[in-house]
């Protein structure tokens, strides 16, 4: 059976991060991934906990090595829990770039470049876009990039908080 929000079993919300290793390697993702949560949290249910998933076992490696440093720096044991990758199950439609899904006149133009609802979630246009809505990209970045989107800066200005 596939989660729901409503019923969401004994899974575990989860983002999924796909990286092209000839871009960024995996110890830069992993300082990414501590930097964007409290590795030392309190343990929390198993909907919300924090955890890392690897996928072999150099991953596995890694990010058990990444995780001295960080207990000396917080003299403390983390409470992020490492674990093998499992099945992966897509939040609903309506979870997806939630945020910026709230903005009608734009959503109005992705369905124009995305009839495919599948290609608008996997479109990086539509992350970063949605990080913009979300508050979590810069102005500086969203400056430099924002003509690469498609977009005018007129239908843009809703995003920007």
């Amino acid at each position: 059976m596939n989660p729901t929000y409503h019923s969401l079993g004994n899974h575990t919300e989860a983002v999924e991060i796909d990286f092209d290793p000839k871009e960024i390697s995996f110890s830069e993702v992993l300082a990414l991934i501590w930097k964007s949560h409290n590795p030392i949290g309190a343990r929390r249910s198993n909907q919300y906990k924090s955890a890392i998933w690897f996928a072999n076992d150099q991953q596995r490696d890694a990010i058990k090595a990444s995780i001295e440093p960080l207990q000396r720096r917080y003299q403390r044991p983390l409470t992020t829990e490492v674990l093998p990758r499992a099945t992966f199950f897509l939040a609903e439609d309506y979870h997806q770039k939630y945020v910026l899904q709230r903005h009608d006149r734009v959503m109005k133009k992705f369905n124009l470049f995305y009839p495919n609802f599948e290609d608008f979630i996997n479109s990086t246009a539509a992350a970063r876009l949605n990080g913009l809505a979300y508050g979590s990209q810069s102005k500086d970045v969203f400056d430099q990039e924002q003509a690469q989107y498609g977009f005018t800066l007129d239908e843009l200005t809703p995003l920007r908080r």
